[in-house]
C-alpha cells in the first residue's frame, strides 16, 4: 500500500516498524484500514518520552479510497489512543494534502519543515 501511494520502495517500513514494536511495544501503535484483504490506509503513532506528547506518522491512503473519511478516521483513532495514554499534545509533519484535513480536525500549524537528503 505504501509503495503504491508514494510510488517508491517502502519495503523498509514493515521491517523498521516491526523492530520498533519488538524493542518497545508501548512506544508505538500501527493502525490500518482494510477493505476485505486489502490495506487501503495506514498510519502509526509514537508515544514520545516527553510528558504529554505523541507524534503521528504514515497517514497514507490509496488514491481510489480517498475522499471517504478514512484518513480522518485514522487520525481521530490515533488521537484517542494518545489520549488514553495521557498524551494530549500531538505533532504531525503534514503534507499539503493532509494539512487541510488536519486543520479541520483542530490541528494548528506552528512551523514548517524543509526535508533534506543527507549523502555522506
Amino acid at each position: 500500500m505504501e509503495e503504491e501511494v508514494w510510488q517508491a520502495d517502502r519495503s523498509h517500513l514493515a521491517e523498521s516498524l516491526g523492530r520498533e514494536i519488538a524493542a518497545d511495544p508501548q512506544s508505538i501503535s500501527v493502525v490500518v484500514a482494510e477493505a476485505g484483504e486489502t490495506v487501503v490506509s495506514a498510519g502509526w503513532i509514537r508515544y514520545l518520552p516527553a510528558p504529554g506528547f505523541a507524534s503521528l506518522w504514515g497517514g497514507s491512503t490509496l488514491s481510489q479510497w480517498r475522499r471517504r473519511g478514512i484518513y480522518r478516521a485514522l487520525v481521530t483513532y490515533r488521537a484517542r489512543l494518545a489520549e488514553q495514554r495521557g498524551r494530549t499534545l500531538l505533532q504531525v509533519d503534514a503534507s499539503d494534502d493532509s494539512r487541510p484535513i488536519l486543520e479541520r480536525l483542530g490541528f494548528v500549524p506552528v512551523t514548517t519543515t524543509t526535508p533534506y537528503v543527507y549523502t555522506p
